[in-house]
């Protein structure tokens, strides 16, 4: 059957009719998707849009995720303003530790406990939890609010001017704010979770995400709170926890010790020197402790797996490089550094 030729025409204009309005709708479509990428949101749960967000761009630079071999401004302490004993080489001590719950207890004790030390103890303090809060007027977070923090300021004074070797505790990848705070370009700073469109872990213990150890990103925020606490006045910083999370439900490609050595040298290396140390926090002796002015906690464990530990390290001399934190009194862990309660001290 052979259409008319005005029928033909008819058919051939509904058919360009249509390619165009096709075309139209398919562009409409790209347009309406690019446009819905400003608002989607990573959560735990996957992807979702939030039509809540302000577009407007603040003000200043927009922050980037930094690059391989990015430069990195260093805060150094002034030589003058810094107490406490100084010496090029790192010595055994047998010391103490202020946890947050002991300073969310109050202060009256805490006072009555620093008077008792000796000059010239060691004292170890927590500044900062895996929340992100930090436990002083840090210039890259949240200030804490359950710890008086003038309490805390008097607190590293008055050890200060007993001449006390100072130690800075802080968790080496947990944190919540750092995320939150700026989620679009941080990231990738963090750990994915397995399967989830690109979201990072929640760690639901802790209510808290993780860094991953491999990002040049994580290693720039923890170099520059490293500094940050070396320009307060502490001679050592511990990163506790300085592992990756007991979970499978993470993504992360490559060998999880091979990145937390990398990283361990990275620190120690960028951070250390003749009188600044930095030091990593483990439950068990896997990890390769680069050379220099560093020690390797360990925590969980008991005085009798003490002596076969330190026979598991590579250190010229266990009796210095490495520590335990204890809960007892126990003289078998006093062969090495050891850090218990300050609440000990009476």
């Amino acid at each position: 059957m052979i259409l008319p030729y005005r029928t033909r025409r008819i058919l051939k204009r509904l058919l360009v009719a249509v390619l165009i309005l096709f075309s139209v709708a398919l562009a409409l479509t790209v347009c309406w998707f690019l446009w819905l990428q400003r608002y989607v949101v990573y959560t735990e749960d996957g992807a979702k849009l939030d039509f809540s967000l302000s577009m407007e761009l603040p003000e200043g630079e927009v922050v980037q995720p930094p690059t391989q071999g990015a430069t990195i401004d260093f805060i150094y302490a002034d030589e003058q303003q810094q107490t406490g004993p100084a010496a090029a080489e790192l010595t055994h001590f047998t010391g103490y530790y202020l946890d947050v719950s002991a300073m969310k207890a109050g202060f009256d004790d805490i006072f009555e406990q620093i008077a008792l030390l000796p000059d010239g103890a060691v004292v170890a303090v927590d500044m900062k939890d895996p929340e992100g809060d930090f436990y002083y007027a840090s210039s890259f977070g949240h200030a804490a609010k359950d710890v008086d923090l003038d309490k805390l300021a008097q607190v590293l004074t008055q050890l200060k001017s007993k001449g006390c070797y100072l130690i800075a505790r802080i968790p080496a990848f947990q944190d919540k704010h750092f995320f939150l705070d700026d989620e679009r370009t941080r990231v990738p700073y963090g750990l994915p979770r397995d399967g989830g469109n690109g979201s990072l872990w929640l760690d639901k213990e802790h209510q808290c995400y993780w860094f991953n150890p491999a990002s040049d990103g994580t290693l720039t925020y923890l170099i520059q709170i490293i500094s940050e606490l070396r320009s307060m006045g502490f001679h050592e910083v511990i990163l506790n926890d300085f592992r990756f999370p007991n979970t499978d439900m993470i993504s992360f490609p490559g060998n999880q010790l091979d990145a937390l050595n990398k990283a361990a040298a990275t620190l120690v290396s960028s951070c250390t020197t003749d009188s600044f140390a930095v030091s990593f926090v483990r439950k068990k002796v896997d990890l390769t402790v680069p050379e220099g002015r560093t020690r390797l906690y360990l925590q969980e464990v008991t005085a009798a797996e003490a002596a076969s530990l330190a026979a598991q390290t590579t250190f010229a001399d266990n009796a210095i490089q490495l520590g335990f934190f204890a809960d007892t009194n126990d003289t078998r862990f006093d062969a090495y550094c050891v850090l218990r309660p300050l609440e000990m001290a009476r």
